[in-house]
C-alpha cells in the first residue's frame, strides 16, 4: 500500500512551529507524597528486563548564562569535600538499586553519565563510580559508556584514564570554538580546551567523540559558524549534536537581553537562521556526516547507542540516579529533584529519593510514546510496531496518520511511515500530533516540582492542542 503526500499542502502546516529540542511523554509529573516508599510500585522483585542507566553528576564550575538545569557550583578546592560526600552516596545508592532482582535479572544496554559536568569528577572519583557500575550490572562486553562534560575537566590523567577505561564514548559540549561567543553566552567552554581535549583523546587512540554545538547565539554571523562546522574534519570528529540557542525566561542571559547589554536572538524562522541550518546541513554532508536522529550527525557506525536504546527500542526502562535524574521503570516516569544534600541524606537512611512521577501509563499511553520516540528517528516501521504492541498501527493511529500525509508531513510506503523533508522540519509539531487529548489544558501540573527538563513539557500542555497542531 502507498499513500502520497498532496503535494498542494501548504508550507506552513501549522499555526507555530514548536522547537524545544525533545518531549518527555507523558508530561505531567506530580509530587510524591510517600517517598521511599513509592518504590513498591515499580516492581524490584520482579524480573528484569532491557535497561539503561543515566546518572547525574550535579555540579558545574560556573553556571552558562542561559542555562535553566543549573544545579550547584563545585569550587575546585572543594573545601568542604562535598564532591567525596556525593560519590559515596552515589555508590552506594547505585549498589542498592542493583540488589534488586529487576536489575540483577535484566541487562544494562548504555549508560550516561551527564549532569551538570560528569567530567567534573576527579580521576579517582570517576573511576570508582565506572568500576560500582561495571561491577554490580549485568552487561556485554561493548556496553557503551558515555562521559558528557567539559574540556577543561580533561587534565592528562583524566585523558590516560578515559582513553584506557570502560568509558567508550565522550560527549564535550564544545558550543563554539569562537572566544567571543563564548564569552556572550557565559560558557565554561573555551575554544584551545576543547580542540586539545579532542586532540589529546585522538592521540591516545580513543576515537568516539561527540561534540555538542549551537546556533542563533546573540551576535552569531554565520562565517564564525561555518569556520565551527569546518573544524569537524580537522578534528576527526565522529559526532555532531547542534542546537538552537534558546535563552530560558528569568535566566541571567534573559536579564541581559532585556536591558539592552547582549544583542536579543534573531528570529529562528528567519532568512538568517534558516541559511545557518543550510550551512550545516551542507558541512556535514561534505563532512561525511549523515543525519541518522533529529538534530544529531555522524559518520556511519558511531551513532548514540545510549539514545538507540532509549528511544528506538520498546519500552526500555531508565534507571535513573542522583539529584535531578530521570527515569522509567514499571512504566512510571520518575524524577529526583535538584538537591544535593538530600539526596545524600536519603541515601544514609537507605532510600531512593523520588521527588516527582507520572501515573502508571496505560496500554494506550505505552503506544504513544513508543511512536513519539521513534519519529526522532524518521519514522515507524509497523512490523516492528506490530511485533511490539500485537496490533496494527493503523488501527491505532489512523486519524494522525491521515493529518500528517493530508499536510505534506509523511508518505506510507508499504510497511513504512517516513517523514518528509517538510516532515523532518516540523518534526515536533507531528510528534505531538501523537499525544494524548487528555493531557492538554492540564495546568494543575503546573503547581507540582519538576526538575528542569521537565519544565518545559509541562508548559507546553498546559496550553492548548491548537495553539500548535490547528484543527483537527
Amino acid at each position: 500500500m502507498t499513500i502520497a503526500p498532496d503535494l498542494t499542502a501548504a508550507k506552513h502546516p501549522y499555526p507555530a512551529r514548536y522547537t524545544t529540542p525533545f518531549i518527555l511523554y507523558p508530561p505531567a509529573l506530580w509530587a510524591n507524597k510517600v517517598g521511599n516508599a513509592f518504590t513498591a510500585n515499580l516492581g524490584l522483585d520482579e524480573v528484569g528486563q532491557d535497561f539503561v542507566l543515566y546518572l547525574s553528576v550535579p555540579f558545574c564550575r560556573v553556571r552558562c548564562l542561559s542555562c535553566p538545569y543549573f544545579i550547584d557550583l563545585l569550587a575546585p578546592r572543594d573545601p568542604h569535600g562535598k564532591e567525596a560526600r556525593y560519590v559515596d552516596a552515589v555508590i552506594r545508592d547505585l549498589e542498592h538499586w542493583a540488589s534488586y532482582r529487576r536489575f540483577q535479572t535484566g541487562k544494562l544496554r548504555a549508560v550516561y553519565l551527564g549532569g551538570g559536568t560528569g567530567s567534573i569528577l576527579s580521576t579517582p572519583n570517576l573511576k570508582r563510580i565506572v568500576d560500582t557500575i561495571i561491577t554490580n550490572f549485568p552487561h556485554e562486553p561493548e556496553l557503551e559508556v558515555t562521559l558528557e562534560g567539559n574540556a577543561r575537566d580533561y587534565t592528562d590523567d583524566k585523558l590516560d584514564y578515559v582513553a584506557d577505561s570502560p568509558i567508550s564514548r565522550v560527549s564535550l559540549g564544545v558550543q563554539s570554538f569562537d572566544a567571543g561567543l563564548l564569552r556572550t553566552i557565559g560558557s565554561p567552554h573555551a575554544a584551545e580546551q576543547s580542540t586539545r581535549a579532542i586532540t589529546g583523546l585522538t592521540d591516545r587512540g580513543f576515537e568516539n567523540i561527540q561534540i555538542d554545538m549551537m546556533y542563533n547565539m546573540p551576535g552569531h554571523r554565520r562565517e564564525i559558524w561555518q569556520a565551527d562546522l569546518n573544524r569537524l574534519r580537522d578534528l576527526a570528529v565522529k559526532h555532531l549534536t547542534t542546537y538552537l540557542y534558546r535563552v530560558h525566561p528569568g535566566t541571567p542571559q534573559d536579564k541581559l537581553i532585556n536591558i539592552g547589554r547582549v544583542q536579543p536572538l534573531l528570529d529562528k524562522e528567519s532568512t538568517y537562521v534558516r541559511s545557518m541550518y543550510a550551512d550545516l546541513v551542507e558541512s556535514t554532508a561534505r563532512a561525511g556526516f549523515r543525519t541518522y536522529m533529529f538534530d544529531h550527525y555522524c559518520v556511519p557506525g558511531w551513532e548514540n547507542t545510549y539514545n538507540e536504546w532509549t528511544f528506538h527500542r520498546n519500552n526500555v526502562e531508565i534507571l535513573g540516579v542522583g539529584p535531578s535524574a530521570y527515569g522509567f521503570i514499571n512504566n512510571y516516569r520518575i524524577g529526583a529533584k535538584k538537591d544535593v544534600e538530600e539526596y545524600i541524606a536519603a541515601v544514609g537512611r537507605g532510600e531512593h529519593m523520588i521527588t516527582a512521577v507520572s501515573d502508571q501509563l496505560t496500554p494506550q499511553v505505552r503506544r504513544e510514546r513508543y511512536v513519539i520516540n521513534v519519529l526522532q528517528y524518521f519514522g515507524v516501521d509497523l512490523d516492528e510496531y506490530q511485533r511490539c504492541f500485537g496490533s496494527e498501527f493503523l488501527d491505532d493511529f489512523r486519524a494522525p496518520v491521515d493529518r500528517i500525509i493530508n499536510r505534506s508531513l509523511a508518505t506510507l510506503e508499504g510497511r513504512q511511515l517516513t517523514l518528509t523533508e517538510l516532515g523532518r522540519e516540523w518534526h515536533m509539531n507531528v510528534m505531538l500530533e501523537f499525544t494524548n487529548d487528555m493531557f492538554w489544558q492540564d495546568s494543575t501540573a503546573l503547581s507540582h516540582p519538576h526538575w528542569a527538563m521537565n519544565t518545559p513539557m509541562v508548559d507546553l500542555f498546559a496550553g492548548s492542542r491548537e495553539s500548535w497542531l490547528g484543527a483537527s
